[in-house]
């Protein structure tokens, strides 16, 4: 008994012994067999590892050092690069322009519009409109709202533009009074237009259901499901596109040729603003890229038209406002710099 359990070990201490004395490679040293193996066969013979002089062990890969993301590539270099994107409202502006409106400017939109037809959607949805749409057509009766000045431009439907509003407020009857004085006023009211909102389709199927169901009324939908009237602005299209619609500004390489014509740009229209602020009395101050239209030969940037006058970004200022005053505002708060950094 003794001898059957010894001889295995001793076999295996001499085999270490003579590894390492000669160097040369172990012998397999099978397991004993436990009590309750299958056989000797089953289990897979297990070797010493060795090692010749000089060599170690190798560990497990450790992780790489992560290196640092690249840096974003230098922006192109600009005299104002490192001016604030922040401005303080000017000290000579007293109070938004909504809070200069009287009681007869806010019935301007208790008229029923008729004898216009819209096409498709000019622009998306904006913070205080529905969209804004184009007009395939209008007749005698909607020309007679005309004001004396539209009316005497003879102007067709591709001229108008129609902002339907989400509610009226101050801000919407502020703008119809701005767009007035600036000459690009047409019409306001209400206007019956297609029920379009998911709401209000559910709102339909309701109404629908309940006169199925108590068998008074028209199962099908009648023109009071399908149509609302909603409070619009009918305004002039001015000519002109946003200085980013222009191909020669789009595909400009010259970095400082597309400075040269946002350049412009500006300055012609700070010229407007100023020209507008001190014979009405009160400043646009939304001036985004957006909102001033160009009129252009080539890069070179011949007239501007100014849009988007919502009561929130227009101000009342001081009676003794001057030319300089603006001017200085105007080119401070919307440089080429404030225009780039909106690409």
């Amino acid at each position: 008994m003794f001898f059957r359990t010894t001889l295995p070990s001793l076999l295996a201490l001499c085999n270490i012994g003579f590894t390492i004395i000669v160097g040369a490679a172990p012998l397999p040293v099978r397991a004993s067999m436990a009590t309750g193996s299958k056989s000797a066969q089953d289990l897979e013979s297990q070797t010493i590892p060795h090692y010749a002089e000089g060599q170690v062990r190798l560990s497990a890969p450790s992780s790489l050092t992560s290196l640092p993301p690249p840096s974003p590539p230098p922006l192109p270099p600009s005299s104002n690069d490192s001016l604030p994107l922040t401005f303080m409202m000017p000290k000579w502006v007293t109070a938004p322009y909504p809070k200069s409106l009287k009681n007869e400017d806010r019935d301007v939109f208790s008229t029923t519009l008729q004898g216009i037809t819209l096409a498709k959607k000019h622009s998306s949805m904006g913070n205080n409109n529905a969209g804004v749409y184009s007009v395939a057509s209008f007749d005698s009766s909607f020309a007679r709202l005309f004001p004396p000045s539209i009316a005497a431009q003879n102007i067709d439907s591709s001229r108008l533009l129609v902002k339907v509003l989400k509610q009226i407020d101050d801000d919407m009857v502020a703008e119809v009074k701005a767009l007035t004085i600036v000459g690009q006023f047409v019409a306001s009211g209400l206007l019956r237009l297609p029920i379009a909102k998911s709401n209000d389709v559910g709102r339909i199927k309701r109404s629908i259901k309940i006169r199925e169901v108590r068998g008074v009324g028209d199962t099908l939908p009648n023109d009071d499901d399908l149509f609302e009237l909603k409070p619009v602005i009918v305004m002039l299209q001015m000519p002109g596109k946003p200085l980013t619609h222009i191909p020669e500004f789009m595909s400009e390489k010259n970095l400082e040729t597309k400075r040269q014509m946002m350049g412009d740009t500006l300055k012609l229209m700070c010229d407007r603003v100023g020209e507008l602020a001190l014979e009405h009395r009160f400043v646009h101050r939304d001036n985004i890229i957006g909102n001033i239209l160009v009129i252009n030969k080539g890069t070179e940037v011949v007239d501007v038209n100014i849009i988007d006058w919502g009561g929130k970004y227009l101000s009342s200022i001081n009676d003794d406002v001057t030319w300089d005053d603006l001017m200085g505002w105007c080119h401070n708060r919307w440089a080429v710099y404030v225009w780039e950094a909106s690409l």
